[in-house]
């Protein structure tokens, strides 16, 4: 026993003496690149930190798939910035590594559930199938050779494929997750604004006035004299969809709060978040968030009458604006210096606004769209590959004459084809119908009724700046869509399986005795014993 004991103390021993090692050599490792990659500057710093970027995001999956999905969600609205921050010691180039950052991330989530779930997730849930065969349709359209190239292909996936997954994440969230996913949206879109403000104010710092001198693709950036603050996003469109969305998130919150101080900062909130929409000159968004806010306004009641009263409360308004307001004319935003950002912006927003047919960007969107729907799509009836009629096209392909688009529904009918465009749009009023049925379903004021009621306003808005913008190629937008898509699939799947065993507890009861199922209770004679 001695002899036993003795040869034991040494183990340990050693065993004590490595374990700092395996912590002291990499971090060593890590210090010494670190160093070096930042007097190298250049290339070498940023492959360094797009690295340490990858990390961070990947390493939370170790933990959870839902502290993984947080971490991309924190990034994303990022994105933009830390993109243009990386001049301040690169050169400019149109390929920028770190738009792949996320969708690495999301492939090795993709295959942690995958891992967990199986293949079963492709037909888990009542949407699953269709979404599954979107998906497949994307994968065939990279290889498409009349869209110039399979790097064009391969740069679309980007836009649509990979936000596509995060479908199958929904599927797999839980309702506390869920709701901390919608609340840092609402943080970020805050903070985010915060440095769209200062870039109305201050202007733009040199490493992003860099970016936008060299960027030959951005050019509804300008509104008259002056150009439209970014925030912490890629584009100004991406800023006003995300915040459209934070602001009915937090309008939400705050209509099911029960403290009176959670209500009044979630309304704060709400309404730090509609000011800023106004500074983005979006005005697809919003029209989105109106119409958002008054669905969420309308599935606050149960009754006919608590419906009408809204519904007056909501039209008052309207109607006063329409009759009392005049849109600014054109001239008058023209006539504003190039100081007057903030109110050119505003004049800007609400001229589309009040007189959305009468916008000269309006018209030449629809001249667009009816030449696309007459002349490109008969052409190409199963599209031209899954990067055509997107940025990457723009981009890549130099023997392009493709217009703006500024609709995804289109885009998606000339990448994919007329079917693919029929597909989702089935797939858009399914998923609204089934968020309507789970807001109506749920019971009243209890947290999953609060999610359902937010995330049945969301999805009209969600689907309106669809029609009339790019809200599935967005990068911190799409997989929002498509992860809100997923938990309302599996919520139609829990509803169905609830009721299904309540149809068989019912069918028991009637048949006069509790057995095992309920088809053997009916089966047995009246006396028998089970």
């Amino acid at each position: 026993m001695n002899s036993l004991i003795s040869n034991m103390a040494p183990r340990e021993s050693l065993s004590t003496r490595r374990s700092p090692l395996l912590w002291v050599l990499p971090v060593t490792a890590i210090s010494v690149f670190t160093v070096w990659a930042i007097t190298s500057g250049g290339q070498a710093l940023r492959t360094w930190l797009l690295g340490a970027l990858l990390w961070l995001m990947a390493l939370p999956l170790l933990v959870s798939l839902e502290a993984g999905l947080l971490a991309m969600m924190i990034f994303e609205p990022l994105r933009g910035l830390l993109r243009r921050a990386q001049y301040l010691f690169v050169d400019y180039t149109a390929t920028d590594p770190i738009h792949v950052l996320t969708p690495l991330v999301t492939l090795l989530a993709l295959a942690l559930v995958l891992k967990t779930h199986g293949l079963g997730i492709l037909r888990k849930s009542p949407l699953a199938g269709a979404i599954s065969l979107l998906g497949l349709i994307y994968l065939v359209q990279i290889f498409n050779p009349l869209q110039g190239g399979l790097f064009i292909g391969l740069s679309g996936a980007l836009f649509m494929l990979v936000p596509l997954i995060w479908f199958y994440f929904g599927q797999e969230v839980k309702l506390n997750f869920l709701t901390m996913a919608l609340r840092l949206i609402v943080f970020m879109g805050l903070i985010a604004s915060l440095y769209g403000i200062y870039q109305l104010v201050f202007g733009y710092p040199a490493f992003e006035q860099y970016w936008l001198d060299n960027t030959e693709f951005y050019n509804s950036i300008a509104v008259a004299h002056i150009q439209r603050a970014l925030a912490t996003f890629s584009s100004a469109e991406e800023w006003g969809r995300y915040i459209e969305i934070g602001a009915i998130i937090a309008f939400g919150f705050g209509a099911v709060a029960t403290r009176l101080l959670r209500r009044v900062g979630w309304l704060l909130a709400g309404a730090s978040l509609t000011a800023g929409l106004l500074l983005t000159g979006q005005r697809t968004a919003i029209f989105g968030f109106f119409l958002g806010f008054a669905v969420l306004l309308l599935l606050g009641t149960q009754t006919l009458r608590g419906i009408a009263m809204r519904v007056v409360i909501l039209l008052l308004p309207l109607l006063l604006v329409a009759f009392l307001v005049k849109a600014p004319s054109e001239d008058e935003m023209w006539s504003k210096g190039e100081n007057e950002k903030v109110g050119t912006l505003v004049s800007h927003a609400t001229r589309g606004t009040l007189n959305p047919a009468g916008e000269e960007s309006m018209q030449a969107r629809l001249e667009t769209w009816t030449y696309l729907a007459t002349t490109v799509l008969p052409a190409r009836p199963l599209g031209a590959g899954l990067g055509a009629g997107t940025l990457s096209e723009t981009k890549f392909n130099q023997s392009s004459d493709m217009p703006p688009i500024d609709s995804f529904i289109i885009v998606l009918a000339i990448a994919c084809g007329i079917p693919a465009a029929l597909l989702f749009l089935w797939i858009l009023a399914r998923a609204m119908w089934m968020s309507m049925r789970a807001a109506r379903r749920a019971t009243m004021a209890t947290p999953e009724a609060a999610i359902a009621r937010i995330v049945a306003a969301l999805m009209p808005a969600i689907i309106l700046n669809t029609f009339f913008g790019l809200t599935f190629t967005l990068y911190s937008v799409a997989p929002i869509a498509w992860l809100l898509i997923g938990w309302i699939s599996a919520e139609e799947l829990r509803a169905r399986t609830a009721a299904a065993g309540s149809e068989n507890v019912a069918q028991t009861l009637v048949c006069g005795r509790v057995t095992r199922s309920p088809a053997e209770a009916c089966a047995a004679p009246a006396g028998a014993e089970i």
